[in-house]
C-alpha cells in the first residue's frame, strides 16, 4: 500500500513537471514571436502596423553608419485664461468647436518623394537620366564639398526641375554633433555654395545619418528659428548600410518599407552607389504599380522628423544665448530663384520676393486651418490662428485642451503661467513671454520660442510647443472657405 502511494505521488509530480515544461515552452515561443514582429519602436510614432522590425530599427539609427524669433513684446495673461472664471465667452465657444474628437487622419492621393543624399557625384548624371526618362521629379540633399567639385551637376538638377536640400558640408558626424556651432557653420557654408551655383539658398535640410540620436531639442529649435526645415524619412532603401549593397537587397528594403499617403524614401547618389542606380527604375515601377505619383519636396510640405531620443550618443553642451543672439539669423532664401517657386519660373513667371519682416501676418481671412496630431484633429476658423513667416500661432487654451493639459495660474498677481501636460510643464514668464520646459526627471531648459499677447489672448506657436512636449504634428493644411460659409 505504501509503495502504491509513493508511486502515485511520483506520477503526479511527473505530470505536474510535464505541464510546467509545456507551459514554459509556450511562453518562450509567444515572447519570441512578439519580439520578432512587434517590439520595434517607430521614431516617428506612426504606421506601426506596416513596418517591419528591421525597417523601424533602420529609421532609428539612420543611414550607414522643429522655433521663432525672440519677440520682445511683453504680454499679460488674459482673464479668459484664468481658471477662476468659468464663464464661457463667444471666443471660448469657438475654441471648443475647434477641438474635434480624436478623428482619424483623412486619406488623400498617394505621393512618394524620392530623395538622394551625399551627392552630387559621378552617379548623379545616371540618376538624372533615369528620372528624365521616367518623367519623375526628385529631391537631392547635397554636400557642400561635392557641389564644389560638381557644380555643373547641381545646375542640371535645378534646371530639370528637381528640388535641392542642404546635407552639411562634409558629412563628418563627430564634428557635426559634438557642438551645434559646427553643424550651424556647415549648413551656412553649404547654403552659400549652393547659392553661388543656382542663385538661391534652400531651406530644406537633412541631417547626416538622420536626426535620431544625433539631434537634441536645441538643434531642432535653432534651425527652425532660422527658417530651415529639417526632414528625415519614412523608408530607408538600405543602400548605405554597408559598402556595395546589391540591387536585389535594395529592392527588398523598398518592398518592406511603410507605404503612407505621403511617403519619403531615402537613397544615395554618392560614389559607391551604382547599385542604387540599377535599382531606381524598379523602385519607380514599384511605387507606380501601388498607385503613387512622384513630387519634389518643398518648404510647404509637412516635415518628417524622428522623435528626440532620451538616450545620448554625443556629449555636448547647449550653446549660450549670447551666441544664439549673435549668430542665428534667418536664412536668406532670396535670390534669382526660390525652390518653392520653381514651377512658376519654368512657366516664365517671376517669383514674388520673400517678405523681410519675420512676424508680418499673412491674410488668412478666407482660409481655415486644419492640423492633425497623434492626439486628434484641430479645426480652426479664421481668427483662431495667426500665421507668421515661420510658424502658426494658436490660443494657448485651445492647444492645452486639445492635448488634455491645463493652464495654471496661482493668482492674478503671479508673474508666471504654467501649461501643464502629461509629458512635463512649460512655464511662461508673464512679463517677458520667455518659456522654460521641465519634466519630473530633467533640469529646467530655456526654450527658444516666446508667446504673443494680442487683445488679451495668449498665443503660442503650434509646432514648437508640440516639438517641446514630443507630440508629432502629423499633417496640416489651409483650406479655402466656401463663399459666404464658415464651417462648424
Amino acid at each position: 500500500m505504501l509503495i502504491m502511494r509513493v508511486s502515485e505521488r511520483r506520477n503526479l509530480h511527473a505530470l505536474r513537471k510535464s505541464w510546467s515544461n509545456t507551459i514554459g515552452k509556450m511562453l518562450v515561443l509567444m515572447l519570441t514571436v512578439v519580439f520578432v514582429f512587434g517590439t520595434a519602436v517607430d521614431p516617428i510614432g506612426a504606421n506601426k502596423a506596416e513596418d517591419s522590425g528591421l525597417q523601424l530599427w533602420t529609421k532609428q539609427v539612420g543611414d550607414a553608419g522643429t522655433a521663432d524669433d525672440f519677440l520682445d513684446k511683453p504680454f499679460r495673461l488674459s482673464e479668459r485664461e484664468a481658471p477662476q472664471l468659468p464663464k464661457l465667452t463667444a471666443f471660448d465657444e469657438m475654441a471648443n468647436s475647434a477641438i474635434a474628437a480624436k478623428e482619424p487622419v483623412p486619406s488623400s492621393s498617394k505621393v512618394v518623394y524620392l530623395t538622394f543624399d551625399d551627392g552630387p557625384s559621378k552617379h548623379t548624371a545616371d540618376v538624372l537620366d533615369i528620372l528624365e526618362r521616367e518623367n519623375v521629379k526628385a529631391t537631392f540633399f547635397v554636400l557642400g564639398k561635392q557641389v564644389k567639385q560638381h557644380p555643373e551637376l547641381l545646375k542640371r538638377i535645378d534646371k530639370e526641375g528637381h528640388a535641392i536640400g542642404n546635407h552639411s558640408y562634409n558629412h563628418a558626424y563627430k564634428k557635426l554633433y559634438s557642438d551645434f556651432r559646427h553643424f550651424w557653420q556647415q549648413i551656412r557654408d553649404t547654403g552659400q555654395v549652393i547659392k553661388e551655383v543656382v542663385g538661391y539658398e534652400p531651406r530644406l535640410v537633412r541631417a547626416p545619418g538622420g536626426t535620431y540620436l544625433n539631434f537634441d531639442r536645441q538643434y531642432f529649435q535653432l534651425l527652425s528659428q532660422a527658417g530651415y526645415i529639417v526632414h528625415d524619412w519614412h523608408v530607408d532603401s538600405g543602400d548605405s548600410k554597408r559598402s556595395g549593397v546589391p540591387e536585389s537587397e535594395i529592392m527588398k528594403s523598398i518592398r518592406a518599407g511603410v507605404r503612407l499617403p505621403h511617403t519619403v524614401v531615402l537613397m544615395h547618389d554618392s560614389a559607391g552607389h551604382g547599385e542604387t542606380v540599377k535599382a531606381l527604375p524598379d523602385i519607380i515601377k514599384f511605387y507606380r504599380d501601388k498607385g503613387y505619383t512622384f513630387e519634389i519636396m518643398t518648404p510647404d510640405l509637412e516635415p518628417v522628423q524622428f522623435k528626440v531620443s532620451t538616450r545620448k550618443r554625443w556629449e555636448r553642451k547647449s550653446v549660450t544665448q549670447a551666441w544664439i543672439d549673435q549668430h542665428v539669423k534667418a536664412v536668406d532664401v532670396r535670390g534669382e530663384k526660390q525652390p518653392e517657386r520653381q514651377g512658376e519660373q519654368q512657366s516664365g513667371k517671376q517669383p514674388a520676393k520673400q517678405p523681410e519682416k519675420q512676424v508680418e501676418r499673412q491674410n488668412d481671412s478666407s482660409l481655415r486651418f486644419k492640423a492633425t496630431t497623434e492626439v486628434g484633429m484641430l479645426n480652426l476658423q479664421p481668427g483662431q490662428y495667426k500665421r507668421t513667416q515661420q510658424n502658426t500661432y494658436i490660443p494657448a487654451r485651445i492647444l492645452t485642451t486639445h492635448l488634455d493639459g491645463n493652464i495654471i495660474v496661482s493668482d492674478n498677481h503671479s508673474t508666471q503661467i504654467e501649461l501643464q501636460f502629461k509629458q512635463g510643464t512649460i512655464t511662461v514668464n508673464r512679463a517677458t513671454g520667455a518659456a522654460v520646459w521641465q519634466t519630473d526627471t530633467s533640469e529646467r531648459e530655456r526654450l527658444i520660442w516666446k508667446g504673443i499677447e494680442e487683445d488679451g489672448v495668449l498665443w503660442v506657436p503650434l509646432r514648437p510647443v508640440l516639438d517641446t512636449i514630443g507630440v508629432p504634428l502629423l499633417k496640416y493644411e489651409f483650406i479655402p472657405l466656401e463663399m459666404g460659409k464658415i464651417d462648424a
